[in-house]
């Protein structure tokens, strides 16, 4: 079975899910929230969103990742996959990629409505208003990427879903703030969107490759 063919079986199943359906309703809520409480200068708006997606939306996909990968080692699923010609790597991979495209949407979603609140309510440039959105999409998706890799190296080397998903919510959430929190607090010597990217994406890929080394070494 082919990594697309795994992608799209992994995403049909996580946006048919529940939590995914309250996430994507649930983050456009908390971002139109965000945009009716007294602004703060020294962090905007776009940035507080960003650092409430993605603390609420990783630690989320983290803990989904986690416990699913468990969930299905303990009940022999991955044995029916690797009867047949289909590569360990690819299955985690079409997790993460299935996973982080719903965050994606949810991502847009929210921000997107915090976009349209603020042309209606404070008439802002066009141009400030697309870069804050941009500015709140990437960082907010940097540090998502971080949390979601994290909670699949989790899910991978546990053997009870208690405990992944204990291990998810603090260790997921503590890796992605550390893409966030500097950058918005010192964004005068920093920039937010080249520090996320900087620090989300080789972490990521780092996680993603000690995942798929320990778990090539599983036995099942």
């Amino acid at each position: 079975m082919s990594l697309g063919l795994l992608y799209l079986d992994e995403f049909k199943g996580y946006y048919q899910s529940k939590v995914i359906i309250i996430l994507w309703i649930g983050l456009p809520i908390i971002t139109l929230l965000l945009h009716f409480i007294p602004s703060n200068e020294e962090i905007p708006i776009s940035s507080l969103a960003a650092l409430v997606v993605a603390s609420v939306g990783g630690t989320i996909s983290s803990v989904m990742i986690s416990t699913t990968i468990v969930s299905e080692m303990n009940q022999n699923v991955y044995v029916l996959f690797l009867v047949r010609p289909v590569k360990r790597a690819n299955l985690l991979i079409a997790k993460f990629l299935a996973v982080y495209t719903c965050l994606t949407i949810a991502t847009v979603l929210s921000v997107t409505s915090g976009l349209i609140v603020d042309i209606f309510t404070k008439g802002m440039p066009q141009q400030v208003l697309l870069e804050d959105t941009f500015e709140s999409i990437t960082i907010s998706l940097a540090a998502m990427a971080i949390a979601t890799s994290a909670g699949l190296l989790i899910g991978s080397n546990s053997k009870s879903i208690a405990v992944a998903a204990i291990l998810s919510i603090y260790l997921g959430n503590q890796l992605s703030i550390i893409s966030i929190l500097p950058g918005i607090f010192l964004s005068t010597w920093i920039n937010p969107i080249l520090f996320s990217i900087l620090i989300g994406l080789p972490t990521t890929i780092a996680l993603l490759i000690v995942s798929m080394m320990l778990f090539n070494k599983k036995q099942f």
